[in-house]
């Protein structure tokens, strides 16, 4: 009995649906993994919530300081805080695996109001300003009480971030940042998204325009405490929105 043989034609028929096949599966591949690190982030950012809930029951429902003094002229961050304490470990659970940057920032070595941080740990997430922010650090490690945040569900704890500092407030003048790129500060690489996480311990993947607008989260109408680098506006604390984001924000925010 003799045996037929492929032709080179009929081969190269083969390697070319092969290739096709290759060619519609990759794209298919390369989205799921995206998706699954898009998970993974979110993920992350939940376990950095969960770690300030615990901080929060053990200091009598408060939230952490965002800088503490360590001594005269020097501060650690409340993440290294967290670190140093085992609320969280360092590494992973701080990066997001999508950053768009190869150095995930710290505070680290940097100066914040005439004293230089001594303490950090790098991270993907900054922890909302306008719950936190005072201008003079104390060295209590517990500032704001999270009952007085009237919507927990609603508002914006944890920020994904390529800031340096582990506080970041929403201003026109960080919103219009632009790092030469069409960029900016906020999250922005999750198909034009960022990971944000809440008070109530829930996550999402939210465009920056989103966050403002209709209805903002990131404050309770007012901030808690008063931003004396940035002051809210009176108009902005009657009206719970930032309509103005969409004329401001750098080109990578408009993505849908």
């Amino acid at each position: 009995m003799s045996r037929r043989a492929f032709t080179i034609v009929e081969l190269l028929v083969v390697i070319a649906v092969v290739a096709v096949l290759v060619g519609l599966t990759l794209p298919a591949l390369a989205g799921a993994r995206k998706k699954a690190r898009g998970i993974e982030c979110l993920s992350r950012a939940r376990q950095i919530v969960i770690a300030l809930a615990a901080f929060s029951g053990e200091n009598k429902g408060r939230l952490p300081e965002n800088r503490p003094l360590r001594g005269p002229g020097e501060h650690v961050t409340w993440r290294y805080v967290f670190v140093r304490d085992g609320l969280l470990p360092a590494g992973q659970v701080w990066a997001c695996p999508d950053h768009p940057d190869r150095v995930i920032p710290s505070e680290e070595g940097l100066e914040d109001n005439g004293t230089t941080c001594v303490g950090d740990t790098p991270s993907s997430f900054a922890i909302n300003g306008h719950l936190l922010w005072r201008e003079d650090k104390r060295a209590a490690e517990a500032d704001r009480s999270d009952g007085a945040v009237q919507r927990p569900s609603h508002t914006l704890l944890i920020a994904e971030s390529r800031g340096w500092f582990p506080d970041i407030r929403v201003t026109n003048q960080i919103v219009a940042t632009d790092n030469g790129d069409g960029t900016g500060v906020f999250g922005y690489w999750h198909q034009g998204k960022g990971t944000y996480a809440f008070l109530d311990g829930h996550a999402e993947h939210i465009s920056l325009l989103d966050t403002g607008n209709p209805d903002c989260r990131w404050h309770n109408g007012k901030d808690l405490t008063i931003d004396p680098v940035n002051p809210q506006p009176p108009e902005e604390m009657r009206d719970h929105s930032h309509p103005d984001w969409q004329f401001l924000v750098p080109s990578a925010y408009l993505k849908r």
